[in-house]
């Protein structure tokens, strides 16, 4: 006990002459992450792991570990949950699909790391037109409408019960619109033009179908339709994607609790009216009962535009505000923790810069405009 005091007076000594040899410094302020200031206002604000990330989380020296661990609250991955990663391999009966014939160490490694940081879970995706396993974009040609129900049923359900209480939402159908109606060339068409042994014919019917048997798996997890272009009300794409999840949830009875609005902007498209008409849509989707909520959020810096990083800032405060200013919108991820990961470049040669910070992982002008508009929520 002698000790333990004695420790005590040592620190205290050690403190007091500290603070008369440093009178005149500045106090250190201890930095405050994103995440921070979202949970103070019950928001969520994520980012994506990515491939590489996903693989080595030491990648770049640990400094995307460090902006995703220290400044965000919610995670994706870009590509590891995709069916592609997850299905891989040919399972024995493709009609039958077992827990046993996913890739469980994709889903096993993603939620580790999130729970680590405190992190909610975002599963993306369940059903897509794209990213598909090899054999099963031979196979499914010759499938009949009653098959292709039976192996995305199967599948679903597999992975839902995998995932139960482990993935907080899920995309469960993503990208199944363009913008004058259903997207053809997919490896679930058929479902459109031939019954099933049911008698169901129709994509809605498919699609309802979809959201009801991951409910049934897991009736706690937020369940999604994701799409690209899709923010701007009154579009045509718009239209049809408010109509459709309006029919799936009143017509159809599935169990479909949100949209993901994905976010993909170019600097030059964010005008107020542009923004206005943003807001709008999220507004139409929560008094329909939807949340509404941005899930791949960048902004774009595009060659031979007069707007620079200012601009950009502004945009994304502007788009944070009034996103998070809806009761409908709970949660926001960011598509890349930095421009050296970000999917812009490679996708749209003439464009890049668009997340919060830059190539050397330092913060931007666009991370303070998403630092303000958390602020003054």
């Amino acid at each position: 006990m002698k000790k333990f005091y004695l420790v005590i007076l040592v620190l205290l000594i050690g403190c007091s002459t500290d603070s008369d040899d440093n009178s005149n410094e500045t106090p250190t302020v201890t930095e405050t992450g994103l995440k921070d200031i979202a949970i103070s206002k019950g928001k969520f604000i994520g980012n994506l792991m990515r491939d590489g990330f996903f693989d080595d989380h030491a990648i770049y020296n640990g400094a995307i570990d460090n902006i995703l661990k220290t400044e965000y609250n919610a995670l994706v991955t870009g590509n590891k949950l995709k069916m592609v990663n997850l299905l891989r391999d040919r399972p024995e009966d493709p009609f039958n699909i077992k827990i046993s014939d996913l890739n469980t160490y994709n889903i096993d490694r993603f939620v580790n790391y999130a729970n680590k940081h405190n992190m909610k879970k975002r599963g993306h995706v369940m059903i897509w037109y794209k990213q598909i396993p090899n054999w099963l974009n031979e196979e499914s040609k010759t499938w009949t409408s009653q098959q292709i129900y039976d192996f995305t049923e199967s599948y679903i359900r597999a992975l839902s019960r995998y995932t139960n209480g482990k993935i907080d939402e899920w995309d469960v159908l993503n990208e199944a619109i363009i913008f004058n109606g259903y997207r053809p060339n997919t490896w679930y068409e058929k479902v459109n033009i031939e019954e099933n042994d049911n008698g169901e014919i129709g994509y809605l019917s498919y699609f309802s179908k979809l959201f009801k048997w991951a409910r049934e798996e897991n009736p706690d997890v937020k369940l999604f339709y994701n799409d690209y272009g899709i923010e701007e009300y009154g579009t045509s794409k718009n239209n049809l994607m408010r109509t459709m999840v309006k029919n799936l949830k009143t017509q159809f009875n599935a169990p479909i609790d949100g949209v993901g609005l994905q976010s993909h902007f170019r600097l030059e498209d964010m005008t107020s009216s542009f923004i206005e008409k943003f807001g709008n849509t999220i507004d139409d989707l929560g008094n329909n009962g939807f949340i509404a909520n941005l899930t791949e959020l960048d902004i774009r810096i595009c060659d031979g535009i007069s707007q620079g990083v200012e601009d950009q800032k502004n945009a994304y405060k502007e788009i944070i505000s009034t996103a998070f200013s809806k009761s409908n919108c709970n949660t926001i991820l960011i598509w890349g923790s930095s421009d050296i990961d970000s999917w812009i470049p490679a996708h749209f040669p003439s464009c890049g810069q668009a997340t919060p910070h830059n190539e050397n992982f330092e913060k931007k002008p666009a991370y303070f405009g998403i630092e303000e508009a958390l602020k003054q929520l």
